[in-house]
């Protein structure tokens, strides 16, 4: 029974491969959120936004020239937009975090939004390289 259910589990993160990022970024907010420490989430979630950032903007800028000319400057924010948002939303996050002591109001909805953010930007980083360009480009 669990042998089939783990299976079907695993087939159906396979499926697609974004599935998989998503949820590997929500384990890692969910575990520091159990472990308690805002300045270990602050750290740990200030670097995992970091090399999320630096991995997304390293994977649309190759894919930007690739695109060159060829390319509206809508489909360049198309392409940046997503993870410059994430990035800035769940920096945010985290500083609403600090700012609150653990348990209060901010300081859940903070919470609750870097985990959101953070899987949008595992989410748009594990993609940012998917197409050689944006839907309608030349």
């Amino acid at each position: 029974m669990l042998a089939e259910t783990l299976s079907t589990a695993g087939a159906w993160l396979a499926r697609k491969p974004s599935r998989l990022t998503v949820l590997n970024a929500l384990l890692l907010a969910g575990v520091l959120a159990m472990i308690g420490s805002t300045e270990l989430f602050r750290f740990v979630g200030g670097v995992a936004v970091v090399l999320c950032g630096l991995a997304f903007a390293g994977r649309t800028a190759r894919r930007s020239m690739r695109v060159g000319a060829r390319a509206h400057p809508y489909d360049l924010v198309v392409l940046w937009a997503p993870g410059a948002i994430a990035i800035a939303l769940a920096a945010a996050a985290l500083m609403l975090m600090a700012a609150y002591p653990a348990g209060s109001f901010p300081h859940l909805v903070g919470l609750g939004l870097f985990v959101i953010e953070f899987a949008m930007l595992a989410l748009a980083t594990g993609e940012s390289g998917a197409r050689d360009l944006p839907a309608g480009a030349a």
